[in-house]
């Protein structure tokens, strides 16, 4: 059975952009926590360090969505597979326990 040809991968590619920007966001407040003035040395150097990381890989994700999505234009039959979703799942939920991180030890 085909895909439907229409609108479903700009709508896919913009949903994964939107997530990477969100991921982007996340890493821009990690890198400020980090960069504020804090008590505590070391918990504001692992803030920096997590603020780093997490946008270094939230670019990679943009360039990797990117990337899917040229693909998909040239040999149609889907955007994303079950590996992908997982990795995607995972990026969200360690992003998430970084914030937990930066706000517990604020």
């Amino acid at each position: 059975m085909s895909t439907p040809s229409g609108l479903q991968p700009e709508r896919t590619l913009l949903a994964w952009r939107r997530t990477a920007l969100g991921l982007v966001a996340n890493g821009v407040l990690l890198l400020a926590s980090g960069l504020g003035g804090s008590d505590d040395r070391g918990a504001s150097d692992v803030r920096l360090g997590l603020g780093i990381v997490v946008t270094a890989l939230a670019l990679f994700c943009w360039a990797a969505v990117s990337a899917v999505y040229r693909r998909a234009m040239r040999f149609p039959g889907g955007l994303g597979s079950d590996r992908v979703l997982k990795v995607a799942a995972g990026l969200v939920l360690l992003v998430g326990l970084f914030d937990l991180y930066a706000v517990v030890t604020r």
